[in-house]
């Protein structure tokens, strides 16, 4: 019995530049939509949800810096 694993194309610069660039941007969607339900109505799931967003957004910027991409 053979295992076949599934092919991945190698992430060239570019186009990891470009998933990092789409991931911020609904990153930071998600951000502004759990901020506008912190601002309707402050509950602990609303701060948990703008803490996790703000988290990703921290994440993917880190990972394009890491990458060496320019500021």
């Amino acid at each position: 019995m053979t295992m076949t694993l599934p092919m991945t194309l190698p992430m060239t610069p570019s186009g990891l530049r470009d998933e990092l660039e789409v991931d911020f941007a609904q990153a930071a969607c998600e951000l502004a939509e759990a901020r506008a339900l912190q601002a309707e109505k402050d509950t602990p799931d609303h701060r948990a949800a703008v803490a996790e967003c703000s988290a990703r957004l921290d994440a993917v910027l880190d990972m394009y810096l890491d990458a060496g991409f320019p500021r």
